[in-house]
């Protein structure tokens, strides 16, 4: 290390000092800041050394413990040479170098150390969405000063908090057109075994539930161990982890899960992650907008947060399922439903069932009860059609005191959207107003069209997003709503079935169920500034007709 002379001379001079900017969220959410998350407690003042890089120019590198920034300055008199990382950028040091594919580091067979260099690993970001590794050699004049800041950066990184320690992997053999394994060894595994302190297991599903029924069972010590589980599959499998985790942890607290009417829920104290391997990915490509690979594994390991939304579906005070993407019925869960006999087609039989569907033309006649959040500023009274006679809700002298408003219709779309929903056949997101953890759903309702217009409906909402679409198309009426229900009339022959997060659910066809929201229930690896500020209405839509309510 420098001698104190040296650095009392360094103290003296005038240097740039950066403090990283903190995050901003949406309106109502909690805000972990960046400084604070990556503070050392005890940690303090400034850790200096002049270093060579490696065409032997003089640097000088600061590591700032009090803001948790390193600036790498070139001696050459100028200001203008001068970069800055901060703490949360850095991903590791190493004594040897690594081979990086395009931002993508490869762990090394037989690593080489060098004698006085040391590499600094830093993560940034590549363009708008995707992020990368790059490697920075720092060349130090003896092997024991680069010892010593190796083994003090690596101490400081495993003391950062909000960096995960003890992860499970979950991986789908069979995702990804069976490339699941692959991608995690190509794109992710690297970044994980490059951040210090981080111990991961890697776990094959062997079968339908199989992740869900693991994390319900697994022995308490372990399960108080994890902070982290990560999927490396399509939505279902993630699906799975959520599931097996929520039902775990309201078990433990002894709260009711199957109760609807349940306002709170505990929130799980691990965090979840998606490598994106299946056929939409909705949830990963929504969270990070992008579905790159390597980009969830950077967040991963970085420890980034951001809090998500949860819904879930009862029937008969039983909880059925559990959802945080988009929950869809008719045209939709038709298309699903159908294209389960074409799964070897990928992701091409969802263009086939479409069609297939689209020739069908399912319409589904049934009631829809729900009860507006208090950021709505719409009275569906204003817009909403009248009922079909006889509606079960309207014939009832106090009405249903259960939710505020109904409509009894015949329904080509019945569409709620727990987070934007982002995947490749609606790129600008399905969700004219709901935003990621922002505490509301979208309830998207659109009564009996054609088959022409639904072809244009479904055009729009891939070429322009739901919140243009919710501009461009009378026939769409959408709220924020906290609570809905759904029951199907009886004297159908098909009740329909739901599209919940790209798995089937069977609609009973005699019994109604409920959906319920559960704001911020969950705490993901995803970046911060993916935080969505919520819409709002640039207008609002006017009554069609006259409407009776209870």
């Amino acid at each position: 290390m420098p001698n104190s002379k040296k650095s009392k001379q360094v103290s003296n001079q005038q240097h740039v000092t950066i403090v990283p900017v903190e995050p901003v969220k949406g309106d109502n959410v909690d805000t972990v800041a960046y400084s604070s998350r990556s503070r050392i407690s005890g940690e303090s003042g400034h850790l200096i050394a002049d270093v060579q890089s490696p065409h032997a120019k003089k640097h000088r590198i600061i590591f700032d413990r009090d803001h948790n920034v390193f600036e790498f300055r070139l001696l050459d008199g100028s200001s203008k040479h001068l970069i800055v990382y901060r703490l949360d950028e850095l991903l590791s040091t190493t004594c040897f170098p690594l081979k990086i594919n395009s931002g993508v580091p490869v762990i090394p067979t037989k690593p080489v150390t060098s004698d006085k260099t040391l590499y600094f690993n830093f993560v940034y970001k590549k363009d708008k969405q995707k992020w990368r590794l790059k490697q920075i050699p720092v060349v130090f004049y003896t092997t024991s000063e680069r010892d010593y800041w190796h083994s003090l950066i690596d101490t400081t990184l495993r003391r950062v908090k909000n960096r995960p320690k003890n992860i499970i992997i979950f991986i789908n053999p069979f995702g990804g057109k069976g490339k699941a394994q692959k991608i995690f060894k190509d794109n992710v595994e690297a970044f994980f075994w490059l951040t210090p302190g981080l111990r991961y297991k890697v776990m094959l599903t062997e079968r339908a539930n199989h992740a869900r029924d693991f994390i319900v069972e697994m022995p308490p010590e372990q399960w108080c161990a994890l902070d982290g589980l990560v999927s490396v599959g399509g939505d279902g499998l993630f699906n799975e982890l959520l599931s097996g985790a929520l039902l775990r942890t309201q078990n433990d607290a002894g709260r009711n899960i199957d109760d609807p009417n349940t306002s709170h829920l505990v929130t799980p104290h691990i965090r979840f992650g998606i490598i994106g391997a299946g056929s939409a990915n909705s949830i990963v490509s929504t969270v990070h907008e992008t579905n790159d690979h390597a980009t969830s594994a950077v967040h991963i390991a970085i420890g980034s947060e951001c809090n998500v939304d949860v819904c879930t579906v009862h029937q008969h005070q039983k909880l059925i399922r559990i959802s945080a993407n988009a929950i869809s019925y008719g045209w939709l869960g038709d298309v699903l439903r159908d294209s389960e006999e074409y799964r070897c087609l990928g992701p091409v039989r969802y263009q086939w069932s479409a069609l297939r569907t689209t020739i069908r033309h399912p319409i589904y006649r049934g009631i829809v009860q729900f009860s507006l959040s208090h950021k709505e500023n719409v009275n569906p009274k204003d817009q909403l059609p009248p009922c079909l006679d006889p509606c079960p809700v309207c014939q009832k002298p106090q009405g249903n005191e259960k939710y505020d408003y109904h409509w009894h219709a015949e329904f080509t779309h019945v569409i709620c959207c727990v987070i934007p929903t982002v995947t490749p056949f609606t790129p600008h997101g399905l969700a004219p107003f709901t935003g990621i953890g922002d505490g509301t759903l979208d309830l998207a309702l659109v009564p009996r069209i054609s088959r022409c217009h639904n072809m244009q409906f479904m055009r729009k909402v891939a070429m322009y997003g739901g919140k243009q679409l919710y501009e461009l198309d009378s026939s769409l009426n959408c709220y924020r709503v906290t609570k809905w229900s759904y029951q199907p009339d009886s004297d159908q022959d098909d009740p329909g079935v739901w599209n919940l997060d790209g798995e089937i659910l069977e609609q009973p066809k005699d019994e109604p169920l409920h959906f319920k929201l559960h704001p911020q229930l969950i705490s993901f690896f995803g970046r911060d500034a993916a935080m969505v500020k919520p819409t709002k209405r640039s207008f609002i839509k006017k009554r069609k007709s006259s409407i009776v309510y209870q």
